[in-house]
């Protein structure tokens, strides 16, 4: 589906996926670029829009010529950019402008599982250094989406390296418009007494850029405004409720009707997970739109057939006319894909990326990605969890629904028992039951690296230096079952460290509030994932370790976390059992640098440090 954007590029292809940017704050004194610039847009009667750019950068710092080495614009086929003028003006004063060779127009490169006609328009500076200003102006006709009859556009001023010196933005229309905001102090906006403009004007300098964040972390606010017709997802989604209802009417083609056919009578959940075996089966994940601009129109149920393949859209089509046939209510459900799904200022094509399904499976709503190569029952994906879609009725009404957090479940169990040695070393046998995202990983892996990658990763997992590990599982496929066990054999070499005749036993339990503390200490300011709330218990028997403390137990307890911690000792030896449940998918930033938090981990590292003793044999 593609979505009217504004960025430099004016226009983005958004397939059905999502992403989250990386982010402590960059001092402006570093900025590689700065820039200037003016967007002048007009909405059209049919729904598309005339936007003029003009743009002045200047490079800064050395990095800023690597930046504007290139300036690539990508855009649908059905789309039109003119570059009406470009040049270099250097710091002597000469002026370079821009030649009919520096710039170029051809097909763009395919998207990751998809094919299409997009094209892209490329231009290349010449003689570019610290001090010279780039300069263009382009023309840009964004053709409407297939169907569409509302507008939406959205300013999203997210984090990057470039120094914004100026910033006008003016979008006219012959209906009037409505905006929302978000974040938007240092910004004026305006209206027009007519409601049929709307400027955005930036006040003073802005530079926002975060560097040395950690990989798993998201500035999740930004300034960002969005400018539509209407505020009722009726009005934007309508049009294409109507189609999809005339899609889903239509006789079931062959292959699937026999598969609803051989599943009648059996129990919903079965039945759904048949359909999903057999859309994974017999399909492959593909956006195709080399024939026409789709936008939010899947193919019909034959065409989809016929194909072997589709995309988001298709396959949610499908899945959707398989379960009503089957007497499951569902219905298709467009959403934004993405670990983080910033919340939807006003409804639109922009707020979406991805569909799905929503079922009622044995009373309780299920939400079916059809494009994963896994299906786990009763669960909600991490990219599809807290957030808005739009659901698609039957009667052709659109409805926003809200996806909620995964409940925390039992992930992972482990039962570990280390026979120790004199040597330091200890024979390991354990046993390890998975379910929810710890098993989709484990089933990934073996997908696309094999087997054999994942037993190796597991090995490493299984000591401080493990030999002669031994794997012991079943083969994982594509319908994930409650539970999953592991069972390791293996000898860890360095079981446990000697020391003057003692040994040191350390099971490694507190780098999670180490890295904490060194996130506050650092000045971290992006939050933080971490995944689906879950539970982890683990319990460790030390065969032949002799304690010096007496037992102990400990525990800490969040709104983020929960800890227990519990150590005794009988004849044969010590024994360890640690439980953590993280309740939250994100840490957010204030919460990090909360005093609760700081409380949380100093009483959670003081529990696990317990763990790290001197031990005899």
């Amino acid at each position: 589906m593609r979505i009217p954007v504004s960025r430099l590029s004016l226009a983005a292809m958004l397939a059905c996926a999502g992403h989250a940017a990386n982010a402590a704050r960059q001092p402006v004194s570093e900025a590689p670029l700065a820039l200037q610039t003016s967007i002048d847009c007009q909405h059209n009667a049919d729904n598309s829009l005339d936007c003029t750019t003009r743009n002045q950068f200047t490079i800064l710092k050395p990095a800023g010529k690597d930046f504007l080495s290139r300036i690539d614009f990508t855009y649908p086929d059905t789309d039109r950019l003119d570059v009406v003028s470009g040049e270099v003006r250097q710091q002597d004063g000469r002026v370079i402008k821009l030649e009919k060779s520096q710039v170029e127009t051809r097909a763009a490169p395919n998207p990751y599982a998809g094919v299409s006609r997009d094209k892209q328009t490329w231009l290349a500076f010449p003689e570019l250094a610290v001090g010279s200003q780039v300069r263009y102006e382009v023309k840009h006709h964004i053709a409407a989406p297939p169907l569409s009859r509302e507008l939406l556009y959205r300013l999203d001023f997210d984090p990057e390296p470039v120094r914004y010196d100026a910033y006008h933005f003016e979008l006219r229309s012959p209906r009037a418009l409505l905006w929302r905001g978000e974040s938007m102090d240092g910004f004026q906006v305006a209206a027009a007494a007519d409601g049929k403009s709307i400027t955005v004007d930036q006040q003073g300098v802005r530079y926002l850029n975060f560097t040395n964040e950690w990989d798993n972390s998201a500035i999740r606010r930004w300034p960002r405004l969005s400018i539509a017709t209407s505020d009722q997802p009726q009005q934007h989604f309508g049009s294409y409720a109507a189609r999809y209802n005339e899609i889903l009417a239509a006789p079931l083609p062959p292959g699937a009707a026999a598969v609803v056919a051989a599943q009648q009578g059996k129990p919903a959940a079965q039945q759904v997970a048949a359909f999903m075996q057999h859309i994974n089966s017999h399909y492959r994940y593909l956006n195709d739109q080399r024939l026409a601009e789709r936008g939010l129109v899947p193919f019909t149920l034959a065409e989809i057939e016929q194909h072997g393949y589709g995309d988001c859209k298709d396959l949610a089509t499908l899945l959707t006319a398989m379960l009503r046939h089957a007497g499951i209510n569902a219905e298709p459900a467009l959403v934004f894909r993405g670990n983080f799904a910033p919340e939807p200022l006003l409804p639109g094509l922009g707020t979406v990326n991805h569909m799905i399904v929503r079922a009622m499976v044995d009373g309780k709503v299920a939400w079916l990605d059809a494009t994963n190569p896994f299906f786990a029952p009763d669960r909600i994906m991490p990219d599809l969890q807290e957030r808005a879609t739009y659901l698609i009725g039957s009667d052709g009404s659109v409805r926003q629904e809200r996806i909620p957090r995964q409940a925390p479940t039992t992930d992972m169990v482990v039962k570990r028992h280390e026979v120790l040695r004199q040597d330091g070393s200890a024979l390991v046998s354990s046993v390890s039951v998975m379910a929810g995202w710890p098993l989709v990983e484990l089933t990934m892996r073996d997908r696309y690296q094999g087997s054999s990658s994942s037993e190796q990763s597991i090995c490493r997992g299984s000591g401080n230096q493990p030999q002669g590990c031994k794997v012991e599982r079943a083969a994982t496929g594509f319908l994930l079952p409650d539970s999953y066990p592991v069972r390791i054999q293996s000898v860890d070499t360095r079981a446990v460290e000697k020391i003057s005749g003692l040994y040191l036993y350390d099971p490694h339990l507190d780098k999670r509030w180490n890295d904490f503390d060194n996130y506050r200490s650092n000045g971290n300011q992006a939050d933080v994932y971490l995944g689906d709330p879950e539970t982890m218990e683990r319990t460790v028997t030390l065969q032949g370790a002799k304690p010096i403390q007496p037992p102990f137990s400990c525990q800490a307890r969040s709104p983020w976390f929960d800890l227990d911690l519990k150590q005794t000792s009988s004849a044969s030896g010590l024994r360890y059992e640690f439980r953590l449940t993280r309740k939250v998918r994100w840490l957010d930033h204030a919460d990090i640098a909360s005093p609760a938090f700081a409380k949380l981990s100093a009483e959670a590292r003081a529990c696990v440090t317990q763990a790290r003793q001197i031990i005899k044999l």
